[in-house]
């Protein structure tokens, strides 16, 4: 193998993609999940970075060995010559002369026009191109050369230097024809294997976001997407239990739930906490796409069961309510029609969170309730835990 198809970048770049799938093996295999599939990423567009440097730097420089080709041409001339002295064989001068060269062994002064025109010919068609170029300038243009020439000698030093490196460094690469072909394909077919491993690194990242949005240790940077979309990956809990090790406080936990496009409704016994929250909660970035938070019980709107339903349904706010004994009534005017919807086999568009911060354990019923008919309408129970830092 020739080592010198690819330069040192063009070779980095082929070992960055191929540890693109290590990394993918790794993020699989990790619990939880870390952030190697986003590294792999990084990988490959550093990777076609290089690739595309070794290519245009590297690749592009390189030129088939002309050896051969001209051997076989000075064969080619130096047989012509012969058949010249062979059939001209009068015509060849015994005495050579110090001043004549390797060439001058025919003797033109014997020659007639004819044979002087023949002559001219052979060595013309076979003369190198430096002496073709000579004899071009010295027939005419011979001032403009001049001119260049002075104006050559003339040029500042720094120019002259920049142009000198500037040769050596585009100095081209000489191999073997077949060993150019090799190369020229070698780099297309790395630069194709990078775009392609650069895809396959984003639909993985993708499907990972969409495995992860429902796993609480793992679920990153909330989107507002169709619920479809990440339950068909991984389904939601039916009842969750928050960590008393939680990884945010309550208040950042329902704006995450809003972020995901998620409404919910925040049970608490203690008033102060409801106070806390804001009036509205953005869906998008920081203030954008506000969704109201409305207030239930001391302090708020005593609005009618059916409307707390259907706006929770339709996704068009979320509530807080800080009565524990208005919540029992609610909780099972809820069931009563969840099991309607179930029937209808309606469900919600975005999950709907029951969010439980009381004191008291969940009813067994609520319970019950949740695990026979939230999974077929769209409903989740999140559960705070009563020692974690709120």
């Amino acid at each position: 193998m020739n080592w010198n198809y690819f330069n040192t970048l063009g070779y980095v770049s082929v070992i960055l993609w191929i540890a693109m799938p290590v990394l993918w093996f790794l993020h699989s295999r990790m619990k939880p999940r870390r952030w190697f599939a986003h590294v792999a990423v990084l990988f490959g567009v550093v990777a076609l970075v290089l690739a595309s440097i070794n290519s245009s730097s590297h690749v592009e420089r390189i030129q088939p060995d002309r050896t051969e080709q001209i051997a076989a041409i000075e064969a080619e001339k130096a047989a012509k010559l012969q058949v010249a002295a062979d059939s001209r064989g009068e015509d060849v001068a015994d005495i050579r002369f110090a001043e004549d060269g390797a060439d001058d062994f025919i003797d033109r002064a014997g020659m007639d026009e004819s044979d002087l025109k023949y002559m001219d010919k052979i060595e013309e068609d076979n003369a190198p191109a430096w002496q073709k170029n000579k004899k071009s300038r010295s027939s005419g243009g011979g001032d403009a050369d001049l001119e260049d020439l002075i104006g050559a000698d003339e040029a500042p030093e720094g120019v002259v230097s920049e142009a000198l490196d500037r040769a050596e460094e585009e100095e081209p690469i000489v191999m073997s024809s077949k060993d150019m072909d090799m190369a020229n394909r070698l780099d297309s077919l790395n630069l194709k294997a990078i775009r392609i491993m650069i895809l396959l690194g984003l639909i993985f990242v993708v499907i990972d976001y969409l495995r992860r949005a429902n796993v609480y240790r793992e679920a990153y940077s909330p989107l507002p997407l169709p619920s479809a979309w990440v339950n068909s990956f991984t389904p939601p809990p039916v009842i969750e239990q928050r960590p008393e090790a939680a990884r945010r406080g309550v208040p950042k936990e329902l704006a995450w739930f809003t972020r995901r496009g998620d409404p919910f409704l925040y049970i608490t016994g203690d008033p102060s906490k409801a106070s806390q929250l804001p009036e509205s909660m953005p869906k998008l970035g920081r203030k954008c796409k506000m969704i109201d938070l409305l207030r239930i019980g001391n302090g708020g709107e005593d609005f009618k069961h059916e409307f707390v339903f259907e706006t929770l349904w339709f996704g068009r706010a979320s509530f807080v309510l800080d009565s524990p004994e208005r919540a029992k009534e609610l909780m099972e005017d809820f069931a009563e029609r969840l099991k309607k919807r179930k029937s209808a086999r309606a469900r919600v568009r975005q999950t709907v969170h029951i969010v439980w911060d009381l004191k008291e354990p969940v009813p067994e019923t609520v319970i019950k309730t949740f695990e026979m008919l939230a999974p077929s309408t769209g409903f989740s129970l999140f559960v705070c835990a009563r020692s974690s830092a709120n």
